[in-house]
């Protein structure tokens, strides 16, 4: 076959397997189901609207309460101004009420308690404090104090998500090519800490002319992205989106970015997201998925009172 035919050929097979992923009819009513979805999710009692401080713990004992002379303050109306005292020793975490007092961990009007961090398929223990709840985790090498309040002015003031419409064109083919082993990396958050996230593999793909690899970490049975590109910072959420995808095998698969979404800080302050690695920072606009999340102005400080 004459060289020029070939690369018509070529160019052909290009176009077909293109239009293989993007000429298929889309499925805009999964789309709108996922998206209605999520904020319904985001609403609940246990949601990042419900984030309401991150208090790293000292070695040694800390004293937590509503007053301005603990430790930890927690100004909420629900905690007392003298509450408990949580003390961190060798990488453990344990809480005890005051003399005379009682708090309630897990449900249970206890005198203290050893605080166990969620892992092994069981959730953190809780402390409750009427509507206050705060658990012990691992934020960066840190331990710290991670606190709701069921009636933060960040969930009652919000406003809902707001998307880019669906674009089929974003729905691309792309070629996972895993690992020999799945390894542990260090990113860092956007408060400085190194995270550690387990990496898969990368994933290539062309779109908007160009071709693009990014590296896949795991998330459960997910595939997880956490990637920038050219709307960051203006459309969409500056420091990050995150993309899941089923994992695949080795080799093609479909890849959405219509079901991009934001990292928990995009509504919240005091929760902590990763920043993507140098490989999933893209240089194309990918105008789908999730916009920059708009709180109502009475809500821009983040007050946690």
């Amino acid at each position: 076959m004459p060289r020029c035919l070939r690369l018509l050929a070529a160019g052909f097979l290009v176009i077909l397997s293109t239009a293989s992923v993007t000429g298929q009819e889309y499925d805009h009513a999964a789309l709108a189901k996922w998206r209605a979805d999520k904020e319904t999710t985001l609403k609940q009692d246990n949601s990042w609207l419900t984030v309401a401080g991150l208090h790293f713990l000292s070695p040694g004992e800390n004293r937590l309460g509503r007053d301005a002379t603990n430790d930890i303050v927690l100004d909420f109306r629900d905690v007392p101004g003298e509450a408990a005292v949580v003390v961190l020793q060798d990488r453990k975490v344990s809480i005890r009420a005051l003399a005379g007092r009682t708090i309630q961990v897990n449900g249970q009007q206890v005198n203290e308690a050893e605080l166990k961090l969620a892992g092994g398929g069981k959730p953190a223990d809780l402390v409750t404090f009427g509507r206050v709840i705060f658990f012990a985790h691992y934020s960066g090498p840190r331990l710290a104090l991670r606190v709701r309040n069921l009636d933060s002015p960040i969930r009652t003031g919000f406003t809902g998500l707001k998307w880019f419409d669906a674009d089929p064109a974003v729905r691309v083919s792309a070629r996972y090519t895993p690992y020999p082993d799945a390894k542990v990396i260090e990113i860092p958050n956007i408060l400085g800490d190194l995270e550690p996230f387990t990496a898969v593999g990368t994933v290539s793909f062309s779109l908007g002319g160009q071709d693009h690899t990014m590296e896949a970490w795991r998330s459960g049975q997910r595939m997880w992205f956490v990637f920038r590109d050219l709307t960051s910072g203006r459309e969409s959420y500056p420091s990050a989106r995150f993309l899941y995808a089923p994992m695949p095998a080795a080799g093609p698969f479909t890849l959405d970015f219509n079901y991009a979404e934001n990292p928990p800080c995009a509504y919240n302050p005091y929760t902590t997201c990763p920043l993507p690695p140098p490989q999933n920072r893209l240089k194309v606009r990918i105008a789908a998925g999730e916009k920059t999340y708009q709180p109502a102005a009475k809500t821009s400080s983040a007050s946690p009172r």
